[in-house]
Formats: structure tokens, sequence, C-alpha cells
């Protein structure tokens, strides 16, 4: 009788310590699935369809993502050729739920995103250089505007008083941009705004590629633009960019990177490039997403809240850039910091600008 007492009651214990496990595997798996990116331990990255090695904008960016996978979190990257693309990808890495955030390159990428972010409200978002205004994508500008200008401002300087070898001397500088969206609008006038501050006369040509990723289409319209008579062309077209900076080899002219230092691709040539600080904020918004600290919404990073949002790069380049001009430019971003009067988004308006911020003195 002692003996079977004694069967039953271990048979019991076993049976509470069953159902105890249980349900304390149920409980973590609910708070699991509560918890939601507790379990998303990676990042996708959507280059722009210039796709990496643009020695630019996407290159940049994927700088962030490279010291993200020397710190051992998984990356995986997709490279659209065509915008039309850009929406099944999206998706693909949405459906499988592993990725703490998901981020789109460039602001023509706002529509598709804003599509998938609709369909998956759970999951955490990025593009750059566009706003899409929902509360689980982060959107970032990183002072394009104030980049174009201090560009232009260089250009203008340098094209006046920088004695360039080869300069011809007939005070016009170009620009050439990828796609013509409003983005890249807002950069080429932002960019003669620039120069005409500081260069009043200077007379400013542009061209647009039609994409960003055909480099001799880039360098046919750059070999148009000093054709007119431009001694500097500035490159605002990511990868087709590229052909800007063969065409200033080739003419033993000149040219202005972008997006990333490109002096050294052609030292003798690129006088200088226009660099935003784009793989910082990307690392640090996945470190956020991992570590559940996301927050969306629009955010517009000009010099007033980071002083080095907009910065000239001078290394690498064999061209000779005076103290007086590096001093200017100095000036030219405190101006940019201090000023109260907004960079025009259009041509149209930069007549109006120039009457309200009058010449740069020294």
């Amino acid at each position: 009788m002692k003996r079977k007492q004694m069967c039953v009651i271990v048979l019991f214990l076993v049976l509470i310590f069953v159902l105890t496990g249980c349900g304390s595997k149920n409980n973590e798996n609910q708070e699991s699935s509560a918890t939601g990116n507790s379990t998303k331990k990676k990042i996708a990255y959507v280059t722009g369809t210039g796709g990496l090695g643009d020695k630019s904008f996407n290159d940049l960016g994927y700088q962030a993502i490279e010291r993200l996978m020397n710190q051992g979190i998984t990356c995986d990257v997709a490279e659209p050729s065509a915008i039309a693309e850009v929406e099944g990808l999206l998706r693909n890495f949405s459906d499988t739920g592993d990725y703490a955030l998901i981020i789109a390159m460039g602001g023509d990428m706002v529509d598709p995103l804003k599509k998938v972010a609709a369909d998956y409200p759970d999951q955490n978002f990025m593009v750059l250089d566009g706003f899409a205004g929902m509360d689980n994508i982060k959107s970032v500008s990183i002072s394009q505007a104030e980049t174009g200008f201090l560009v232009g401002a260089f250009a203008g300087l340098m094209e006046m008083e920088g004695d360039l070898p080869n300069g011809k001397m007939k005070n016009i500088i170009g620009v050439v941009g990828g796609n013509d969206i409003p983005l890249i609008r807002e950069i080429i006038t932002a960019y003669e705004c620039g120069a005409r501050y500081v260069n009043p006369d200077c007379t400013v040509g542009s061209a647009f590629v039609g994409s960003w990723n055909d480099p001799a289409k880039g360098s046919e319209l750059t070999m148009g633009l000093y054709e007119q008579g431009a001694s500097i062309v500035f490159q605002a077209a990511g990868a087709s960019g590229m052909g800007v900076i063969e065409a200033a080899q080739k003419q033993n002219l000149y040219a202005i990177g972008y997006d990333g230092n490109q002096n050294s691709i052609a030292p003798d040539n690129v006088i200088g490039s226009g660099v935003r600080g784009l793989d910082a904020i990307i690392e640090e918004t996945s470190l956020d997403a991992l570590e559940r600290d996301f927050t969306g919404g629009d955010f517009n990073i000009t010099m007033k809240e980071n002083s080095a949002a907009a910065q000239i790069a001078l290394a690498d380049t064999n061209i000779i850039i005076s103290d007086e001009i590096t001093e200017k430019i100095e000036k030219i971003q405190e101006f940019l910091i201090n000023s109260d009067v907004e960079i025009p988004t259009e041509q149209d308006q930069i007549e109006d600008y120039l009457s309200k911020v009058g010449t740069f003195a020294d």
C-alpha cells in the first residue's frame, strides 16, 4: 500500500514538473512575441540603383554596414538596378521578420517604401535623403542644400581666385546631376546660390544624366559643359558621377566629388569633395534598432544641429588650395550655421535669395 502511495506521489510530482516547465516555456514564447524586435538581430541595406562601387552615396552608406559587420552583426545587402525592383526587395526582407532595421538609400525610394511600411507596421525602416512621414520609417536628410551651397562657394572661389593651372578663366562652372528629381534640383540650386554668393558674375551650367549608374553619359554631359567654357564640374550623380571625373582626367580639367572623399580617384583633377555624415547616422540608427530604441519620423539634420554635417574634403588632392580660400570656406560655414534665410529649392528663387543675403565679404 505504501509502495503504491509512493508511486502516485512520484507521478504527481513529475506531472507538476512537466506542466510547470511547459508553462514557463509558453511564458517565454509569449514574452518573446510581445517584445517583437527582441528576436530581430539583422540589418538589411538596399542601395540606390547605382549600386556598390559608386565611390559616393552607396559606398559611403556601406562604410557603416562594414563597421556593423566588424562588430559581429549580420547585414544583408540588395542592389536594385531599377526603382521598379525596390518594393519587391523591401517586401522580401520584411516577410522574414528577421531584421531590426531595413535601410533604403535615396529619396526616390520613398514611394515604394511607404507602400511596404504600411503593410508591415511593426517593421522598422530607414530612408536617406527623403521624407516619408511615417512612424515606422526614420527619414533622414543631411545638409543637402548646405552641402550644395558650400561646394558651390568652393567652386566659385576656385574659379575666381584658385589659380588652377589649366583653368579656362571664363568664370563658368558646371554641375551634373543624376535623376531630375526634387532632391537633385535642390542641390543644383544651392550650388548656384553658393557660387554666386562668393562670385556674383559666375555662370553655372547644369545637366541631368537621367540615371544613377551611367558613367558614359555622365562623361558626355561633362564634356559638353567643358565645351561651354566650364573649368570645374561638380558631380551629384552617384555612380554616373564617375564619368564626370573621367572627363576631367581626359580634358585635364577639374571636378568636385560628392558623398565621400573622391579626391584620390584623380588627385590631379578632383580639387575637393562635398562630404556628409551619412555613414554615422546609418550606424547609429542600426545600433538603436538592435537595442529596441528605434524612433521613426522625419529628421532634417542641418549645420545648426551638427556643424560637421557639411564639409569640403581637401585631403588627397594634388591641387593647391590656398590658405585664403580655406579661411573663406570656414567663414562661409559659419554663415550657413548662423543664417536665418533658407536656401531655396528652385532656380526661380535664386535671385530673391541672393538679394536677401547679399554678397560674401571677407
